[in-house]
């Protein structure tokens, strides 16, 4: 039986699965009675207003072109700037 050897999990797919016990722990503390609370409604209010909105916000965050490096319009293929090169080089010639 062939075995594959364990790959480490990313930091990114670490933070996805906290992000996930923490709204199973929200979802389970709302179910209980005020009573039967294991964290006080300060905390709970916080992980769900708060911290998982933001924790949220940044995994799924998708960097804009200019955060990127890249701006203006894309650039041109080799075909592009041979055609470019060969219209200049006949109205020099004209």
């Amino acid at each position: 039986m062939q075995t594959y050897p364990e790959y480490p999990m990313s930091e990114h797919q670490q933070l996805e699965n906290i992000l996930k016990q923490l709204k199973e722990v929200v979802e389970r503390e709302s179910k209980r009675h005020q009573m039967d609370a294991h964290l006080n409604m300060s905390t709970l209010s916080l992980l769900e207003e708060e911290i998982i909105p933001l924790l949220e916000n940044e995994l799924n965050y998708v960097p804009s072109d200019e955060e990127m490096g890249y701006s203006g319009e894309p650039p041109l293929t080799a075909n592009e700037m041979h055609n470019m090169a060969w219209i200049q080089h006949r109205e020099l010639r004209s």
